[in-house]
């Protein structure tokens, strides 16, 4: 039972990680392709806008939802993070090393979702509605912060892989006759 949870734990953070991933680039890819869709509908309830407001309004849609979905999954990643480290601290007393992996990427999770995520956040809503040019600093700060987190973010998904390999490794994981220690 206890080897079942922990690895489906580390292969759910895992999967989560990587469909953020792919959610949080497709919301803004999504409103070109949305826009140049030929929906007749659509177009007539936009036809008062220009092609650009209809654009930037998608695309705050767009910037709305990956932060609603970065704060809930930062939030989920600290339970499922907090369980999965109490589980392998408890089945593994002996292997500090997978604990601490553990410890690290939940640690990481919660400096994202505490410090990080909000700057990300409040940065980014004082830029949605800012012409690019001229460039302002408040723009470089942003991408600077994305940059941090998307590294950070990265970093912890190979713990995450590293966790995993070591777990699968571990024999007394794949014991069958495991009690509780």
């Amino acid at each position: 039972m206890r080897r079942a949870l922990i690895l489906f734990l580390t292969g759910g953070w895992l999967t989560g990680t990587v469909l953020m991933w792919v959610v949080a680039t497709q919301n803004f890819r999504r409103v070109d392709a949305v826009l140049t869709e030929s929906r007749p509908e659509l177009k007539e309830r936009i036809s008062s806008m220009t092609e650009g407001d209809a654009r930037l309004v998608l695309r705050l849609l767009a910037s709305e939802l990956n932060r609603f979905y970065f704060r809930a999954w930062g939030a989920t990643q600290l339970v499922v993070g907090g369980i999965l480290l109490a589980l392998v601290l408890w089945a593994f007393p002996s292997d500090l090393k997978t604990g601490r992996l553990v410890g690290l990427m939940w640690g990481i999770t919660g400096v994202l979702l505490f410090f990080v995520v909000p700057k990300l956040v409040h940065l980014g809503r004082q830029i949605d509605f800012v012409p690019r040019t001229p460039f302002l600093p408040q723009i470089a700060i942003f991408w600077r912060l994305h940059l941090a987190y998307t590294l950070a973010d990265m970093v912890k998904f190979v713990l995450g892989i590293w966790v995993s390999i070591r777990l699968a490794r571990n024999p007394e994981l794949f014991s069958l006759n495991q009690k509780p220690k």
